[in-house]
C-alpha cells in the first residue's frame, strides 16, 4: 500500500507538471461557442483554426432536412456523429436512396478529393476534424 499511495503522490506530481507546461483544451457539454453559418447550420471550433494550417476540430448542430451538396476536401476529414442521424454518401452527384445512415456514435474518414455529399432528416449534432486549412471544394 506504501507503494501505492508513493506513486499517485509522483503521478499527481507530473500531472500537475505537464498541465503548466500546456493545458489540455475542455469543452463540456454546453460551452460550445455557436456560431450561425451561411447554409443554415450552427459551428462551433473546439479546436484550432479550420481556416489556417494545423489540427482543427469543429462541432456542426445539423437543423431536420439540412443539405451539404457534391464536394470533396484536399484533406482528409473525419466525422464523428454525437447525436442524431447523419447521412452521406459517395458520387459526383447526389443521390439520397443510396446514401448511408449513421446513427450516433458513428465515425468516417474521408480521403483527400473523394466526392461525397451529406444531408439530415432530423436535426444531429457532429464533429469533424482535419488539418488546415479547410477547404470545400465544390463539384457542379
Amino acid at each position: 500500500m506504501r507503494y501505492f499511495f508513493a506513486f499517485a503522490a509522483a503521478f499527481a506530481i507530473a500531472t500537475s507538471a505537464a498541465f503548466a507546461a500546456g493545458a489540455p483544451t475542455v469543452v463540456m457539454p454546453g460551452q460550445e461557442k455557436y456560431t450561425a453559418q451561411p447554409g443554415n447550420y450552427q459551428m462551433a471550433v473546439l479546436y484550432g483554426n479550420p481556416a489556417k494550417a494545423g489540427f482543427w476540430v469543429v462541432r456542426l448542430k445539423l437543423p431536420a432536412n439540412w443539405t451539404f451538396p457534391v464536394h470533396y476536401h484536399p484533406d482528409r476529414e473525419s466525422v464523428t456523429v454525437i447525436s442524431g442521424t447523419f447521412y452521406a454518401g459517395i458520387g459526383s452527384k447526389m443521390d439520397k436512396a443510396h446514401a448511408l445512415a449513421f446513427p450516433a456514435g458513428s465515425f468516417i474518414s474521408v480521403p483527400p478529393n473523394l466526392r461525397h455529399y451529406a444531408f439530415t432528416k432530423g436535426p444531429a449534432v457532429i464533429d469533424i476534424s482535419g488539418t488546415g486549412p479547410l477547404k470545400d471544394m465544390m463539384v457542379k
